[in-house]
């Protein structure tokens, strides 16, 4: 269906009239706006629909329920008499990815991908394959998707014609229930498509008890939630809040936990003083949690039960891992059953591709082998890279926008990933216009978790071992002695993206050394930390350095159709 829409055999009215992707900031949004312009270009987009890109304004956080207001008031400026007739796919892609870090600059939407509807496809092209059916069998309304998941489900279980929200509700065991929102059902499920008596978020096993959710009398499955819609009356509703607050969100606010829990005939307050599940510090607050719930009171909130589905969640490094290099089905069944995409490397052999004598695989996502081969192990990814001749990834590694020298050799588990920066902006004279720092991490670092040096593994070790051994004064990787892996000064800048990569290895290897000695290694270097040099970050050159790669790969491969970005 997505290939027949993207090549003009189904009308206009078959599929989405807006696709609005949502930002964190304008920086964010240019960036998209530059990769959505590419993508168009290329074909990759289906010529029919208009693409936007909105950002949080500035300020506080907004969570995904703030951005979902924020774009529907851009949409009722925008459009105004002809909204009403529109149907909108909103994909929440904003945020810097802390837990991928390689995704932080060019975004989770845009991430590129081992299969989809088409070679070289990144996540968006996804989106769009999945809920390419939905448009004919949905009155006009806004479809909210997160940007970091991939759902395959039947859509001919699909009916968005009744008024209020809908959503898809998968059979999921009761594990995933723990960390997703519920739907609470009647005893009848003879219908794929239902009323829902009420919403819970991220529910424990005595709530799901108490209000009826387990399936089948045991306490085995529940049904989930992934993606919701909801027509341009129940936009109405959250609109009028909207202006009642004369436009002004003041702290976070979850589209799941704080719009579908006011929803269905037995909802009540009871979740809006419930913290347990808050986005955050600045989650809604009290108040405002019953303010959205007193506009939507009344609201039905209907599911279409999908008893046969596959969800993957894309949001962190293992994640990656796991899904790409063949662990589970997410390559056979996101690829349509695409074994064709699967074959033993060859020296020579170029990007877009996936290879092995047998699982579990390697992947290379529109990256470059070159000609004498490298040598990359199972359950390795090469993303957007280059790997020079003679050079080793270990086994669980993620390399990413990075040149590899010859020879080089990533450990087992290892992150890394080359970025592309302003020197001046770093406090670094080269006197460049771009500098280049390599993110190098365990592919298991917690890099949200904060401590004191002696407390942050960084690759295995206590960032105070690592500092030891690398020369560096422990106090000044935090100002306040005390932080993170995301704001702990711990990575040189340099003048090349392949001086980059050798350098960050460098430093690991001394790092991670099994005795004391202190090396020199760090003298004279300015270290800034990952929060700092994404501040930094030079955009335009690394997404040249992305268009440099695919282009090579797609001259490799002899193919105009080839990888795009």
């Amino acid at each position: 269906m997505f290939r027949a829409i993207l090549g003009g055999k189904e009308g206009p009215s078959c599929f989405w009239d807006v696709v609005l992707i949502t930002a964190a900031d304008e920086t964010q949004a240019f960036l998209f706006e530059e990769q959505l312009r590419d993508r168009k270009q290329r074909g990759y987009l289906p010529a029919s629909s208009e693409y936007r890109v909105i950002s949080d304004p500035p300020g506080p956080k907004i969570g995904n329920g703030g951005a979902t207001l924020i774009a529907l008031n851009w949409l009722r400026s925008k459009y105004t008499t002809s909204l009403h007739s529109m149907r909108v796919l909103l994909i929440h892609a904003g945020g810097y990815s802390q837990r991928t870090p390689n995704h932080s600059v060019c975004g989770k939407i845009f991430a590129p991908l081992p299969v989809g509807p088409l070679p070289g496809s990144c996540m968006l092209e996804m989106c769009l394959a999945m809920l390419c059916d939905i448009p004919p069998k949905a009155i006009p309304g806004v479809m909210v998707k997160c940007g970091d998941d991939v759902i395959i489900f039947d859509s001919d279980l699909v009916d968005f014609s009744r008024p209020g929200f809908s959503a898809l509700a998968h059979r999921s065991p009761v594990e995933v229930a723990f960390t997703h929102g519920v739907f609470c059902l009647s005893n009848d499920h003879q219908h794929a498509a239902m009323q829902c008596r009420r919403f819970t978020h991220k529910p424990s096993l005595e709530r799901m008890r108490e209000y009826g959710a387990l399936l089948d009398g045991k306490e085995e499955e529940a049904y989930t939630d992934s993606s919701f819609f909801f027509d341009w009356s129940a936009a109405a509703k959250l609109l009028k809040w909207f202006d009642e607050s004369n436009g002004k969100i003041e702290c976070e606010i979850d589209a799941y936990g704080d719009f579908l829990q006011a929803l269905g005939p037995e909802a009540d307050t009871s979740y809006c003083s419930d913290s347990s599940n808050a986005l955050s510090e600045e989650s809604a607050s009290t108040s405002a949690r019953i303010k959205v719930f007193e506009v939507l009171r009344g609201v039905d909130l209907n599911v279409c039960l999908l008893e046969e589905s596959r969800f993957w969640h894309i949001g962190t490094l293992p994640e990656l891992l796991h899904h790409f290099c063949g662990l589970d089905s997410f390559l056979e069944e996101a690829g349509g059953g695409g074994g064709g995409q699967k074959y033993t490397l060859q020296n020579g052999s170029h990007g877009l591709l996936y290879y092995s004598n047998g699982p579990p695989i390697a992947a290379t996502v529109s990256s470059v082998i070159n000609d004498e081969g490298g040598n990359v192990a199972a359950q390795a990814v090469i993303e957007m890279s280059v790997i020079g001749r003679g050079a080793k990834v270990n086994e669980g590694s993620f390399v990413s926008s990075a040149i590899l020298p010859e020879s080089a050799v990533v450990p087992p588990a290892t992150f890394l990933h080359t970025l592309a920066v302003i020197p001046s902006t770093c406090g670094v004279n080269l006197k460049l216009e771009v500098g280049y720092v390599t993110h190098i991490l365990g592919v298991h670092d917690n890099v949200k978790a904060r401590g004191s040096a002696a407390d942050i593994l960084w690759a295995g070790v206590t960032i105070e071992k690592a500092c030891h051994r690398l020369g560096i004064d422990t106090s000044s990787v935090w100002e306040k002695g005390r932080g993170s892996l995301w704001d702990a000064r711990l990575f040189p800048v340099a003048s090349s993206r392949q001086e980059s990569a050798t350098l960050a290895l460098a430093f690991l290897a001394a790092a991670t050394q099994t005795g004391a000695t202190e090396s020199k290694l760090a003298q004279g270097q300015v270290l800034v930390s990952l929060e700092e040099s994404l501040a930094a970050k030079h955009a335009i050159a690394q997404l040249a350095h992305r268009r440099d790669v695919q282009n090579e790969v797609v001259a490799a491969r002899g193919s105009q159709a080839g990888g795009v970005f």
